[in-house]
């Protein structure tokens, strides 16, 4: 990753982490809209698009013996023009169609995510009761966590206790804004970035309290989205 790059990644993960500094010991004097989050990831998003766009353009130009820094030639300016102008009328981003790219975007989203998550287990974790069984942990998620980021509780909580959980929420905040207009095929695709954040928030939480998962999320049609948590044995994880 080039010095740019690594500067755009932590700049980003400083402004998810600051959404959760507003702990219980300063809730008066540092609050933040509950409303970030929602408008700050498209943004998120955006950026991290771009910068993969930008990296494999550089690396392209390298393999080409020219100055990755320059994009001189005026296809390189017209590729870079197309690429820059990908927001569709209906706010979302239309999305490169290179699957190793978009894989890299979407992992850099999850790590975010875990960050921040680790952050909120740390600041808002009851202290009048330690939770110690994995239900509870996600029903900490579900509940408080969830009326955090969203002012709702999820719809369903599903588990068939050995390790699998299915959290369901039906109207999920970061989805409303976002239109379907296309068909439920195309949003799905393009909701995919999205919930990867969520799904980091998620694992980040259950991490903060010894649990390792892993978490994967989908949509059928928008605003729903579905969440599902795997518990992964120390076994597991070691295979």
């Amino acid at each position: 990753m080039s010095a740019s790059n690594s500067g755009q990644a932590s700049t980003v993960t400083q402004l998810m982490s600051a959404l959760s500094i507003s702990g219980r010991n300063s809730i008066e004097s540092r609050q933040i809209n509950n409303s970030a989050l929602e408008f700050l990831l498209p943004e998120l998003v955006s950026t991290l698009v771009d910068s993969a766009l930008r990296t494999k353009r550089a690396s392209e130009r390298l393999e080409l013996g020219l100055d990755p820094e320059e994009a001189d030639s005026k296809a390189d300016q017209d590729k870079a023009a197309a690429d820059d102008d990908s927001t569709l009328a209906s706010g979302w981003l239309e999305l490169p169609d290179d699957e190793e790219l978009m894989e890299q975007v979407c992992v850099k989203l999850e790590v975010v995510g875990f960050r921040v998550g680790k952050r909120l287990a740390e600041r808002f974790a009851p202290l009048n009761r330690r939770l110690t069984d994995t239900l509870d942990i996600v029903k900490f998620v579900c509940k408080d966590i969830w009326l955090l980021l969203f002012n709702r509780q999820v719809d369903n909580l599903k588990t068939n206790h050995r390790g699998v959980y299915v959290l369901q929420d039906n109207k999920f905040k970061w989805f409303l804004r976002m239109s379907g207009n296309n068909g439920g095929a195309a949003a799905a695709r393009r909701a995919q970035p999205y919930i990867w954040l969520p799904c980091g928030i998620i694992r980040g939480i259950l991490d903060s309290f010894g649990v390792n998962t892993v978490v994967i999320a989908e949509t059928l049609g928008l605003p729903q989205c579905t969440f599902q948590i795997k518990v992964v044995s120390n076994e597991q994880q070691k295979s």
